[in-house]
């Protein structure tokens, strides 16, 4: 994707549906070595944002933080390639990206059922929420290898 602000990407084109970012290997070998229950289940790498989820964005509370919806997809590409944190929500085995900037923001990304990595949704967290991720191992430092 040549422009990585999708908001303005949707704006601008007539598309339903673009990629915002890659799950590359050392990710996948990372989640499913911390995370057993995705163990096998990552079939496609490529992660899929539809139009749909930008109203769904501009719908969500960013009062904490102020960030228009349009800044904050701008954000989505780094925070998936760049995580700082890494978690899977057990319930519905959602992927976990989070970042950290004056308030860290999570993007969630769920499989659906013909394995493709769709965007869900985005959202700022607390101090105390990411603690509290760490805390019960639902989210796990994740660092390059440089």
């Amino acid at each position: 994707m040549q422009n990585n602000n999708v908001y303005e990407l949707f704006e601008q084109l007539d598309i339903k549906c673009t990629s915002v970012g890659e799950l590359d290997a050392q990710k996948v070998a990372f989640l499913e070595e911390n995370f057993p229950d995705l163990s096998g289940k990552i079939k496609n790498r490529t992660i899929l944002l539809w139009k749909d989820r930008i109203e769904h964005i501009k719908k969500h509370s960013f009062d904490k933080s102020g960030i228009p919806a349009d800044e904050m997809c701008a954000l989505i590409p780094e925070i998936i390639n760049n995580p700082d944190y890494l978690g899977v929500r057990k319930k519905d085995l959602s992927i976990q990206f989070i970042k950290r900037y004056s308030d860290s923001i999570l993007v969630a990304v769920r499989m659906d059922g013909k394995g493709r990595l769709l965007f869900r949704t985005m959202y700022t967290i607390t101090e105390s929420q990411l603690s509290d991720y760490l805390k019960k191992g639902s989210a796990k430092e994740f660092a390059l290898d440089k």
